[in-house]
């Protein structure tokens, strides 16, 4: 059974273990910063979920909770305990806890790393949507980058997109204010 626990600042004791994986996982451009960071923890429909065992974070899930669907905005595994299920017993655990529509992105399957993501979100029901996606860069220094958008158990009709891609646009990433 995987049992979350719920970071809401940065003063918590685990937001420094957070940030250990968090900037391991993820390329500089798909990263928030610690404003950033900050600014999401503002946000009611933001949620930081962390598992761990003893005193070792050992996964994590950044989502937006939205009325009909939840956003997995940035999802890791601590790489010292890749290879033991724990990214897919805790994507299930989550899924069932939401119980809404779950949306993710992964990078264009142009190597064998993206092909073994995918491979990955396929065998726990995830689905490829047929949309053309750009999600906004976090730091104005980069530029927008193309992404998959993957929906749990079923595509997305073209307005759940639309939906999706404004809040991402408008909410996420606040790129009008």
């Amino acid at each position: 059974m995987v049992s979350f626990y719920r970071i809401t600042n940065a003063e918590d004791k685990w937001y420094k273990a957070f940030i250990a994986v968090y900037s391991v996982s993820f390329p500089v451009h798909e990263q928030r910063n610690e404003m950033q960071q900050l600014l999401a923890f503002d946000d009611k429909r933001y949620h930081l979920l962390i598992t761990v065992k003893g005193d070792k974070l050992l996964s994590f899930v950044a989502y937006w909770d939205f009325d009909t669907y939840v956003y997995i905005e940035h999802l890791a595994v601590n790489p010292d305990c890749r290879g033991e299920n724990i990214g897919s017993s805790m994507l299930n655990a989550f899924a069932k806890k939401v119980n809404k529509t779950v949306l993710l992105e992964i990078d264009p399957i142009e190597n064998e790393i993206a092909e073994k993501r995918f491979r990955f979100y396929e065998k726990l029901g995830y689905k490829k949507n047929p949309y053309n996606h750009t999600h906004p860069p976090y730091n104005p220094v980069f530029k927008p980058h193309e992404l998959i958008v993957l929906s749990l158990g079923k595509e997305l009709g073209e307005d759940q997109y639309k939906l999706f891609y404004r809040d991402l646009v408008n909410i996420v990433m606040n790129v009008n204010s």
